[in-house]
């Protein structure tokens, strides 16, 4: 069956917290959203699905070779906006602006795992960091004005050093994530 798996780019706790806060206020409105636990935030540079585990080691070799060529970055999560959109709303999702080198990284990933049989993305890479899923479209208006109130919160920035390889099993409670290997960036 293999390792159910995906990189990306892990939130330091300080901007989980303040995230969190979000999400309780959110929580509290009652909305039919299931929100992401703040211990589960992650900005996805890729889904990977079950793979094998000697696909495992081929796309750690991968992500060495990827990381040795980008320096530490920062990113900056601010704003909250929709997928697909504010008419049909599905996702609830942070922005992430000041993003230019997270989109070069993103786009050397999925260049990189062509080379080892993983289909590329179909979907143009959008940075932004999911925080909630609407199950209905119950009270769905009130759910836009609320987040239309909120919309330009800022939540902070932090330092990007390292990419991370994670696995996601999947349990009645929810996913449940855990690091594979950690992939630093270049520090010069």
């Amino acid at each position: 069956m293999g390792v159910r798996s995906f990189i990306s780019i892990n939130l330091d706790e300080a901007i989980k917290k303040e995230i969190n806060l979000l999400l309780t206020e959110l929580r509290r409105q009652g909305f039919d959203v299931r929100w992401v636990p703040a211990e589960n935030l992650h900005v996805t540079l890729k889904f990977l699905g079950h793979i094998s585990e000697e696909m495992v080691e081929r796309v750690k070799e991968r992500l060495y070779n990827i990381t040795a060529s980008f320096k530490p970055f920062r990113l900056r999560f601010n704003g909250i906006g929709f997928f697909p959109d504010r008419r049909r709303p599905r996702v609830i999702w942070i922005d992430i602006s000041d993003s230019d080198v997270l989109k070069g990284l993103q786009e050397k990933v999925e260049e990189e795992l062509v080379k080892i049989g993983i289909e590329k993305e179909d979907r143009r890479f959008s940075p932004h960091l999911t925080i909630g899923r609407v199950r209905s479209q119950h009270d769905i208006e009130r759910l836009i004005r609320f987040v239309e109130t909120i919309k330009d919160r800022e939540f902070g920035i932090i330092d990007v050093d390292r990419v991370y390889l994670m696995k996601s099993d999947l349990r009645p409670g929810g996913a449940q994530y855990s690091v594979i290997e950690g992939f630093p960036l270049r520090k010069n």
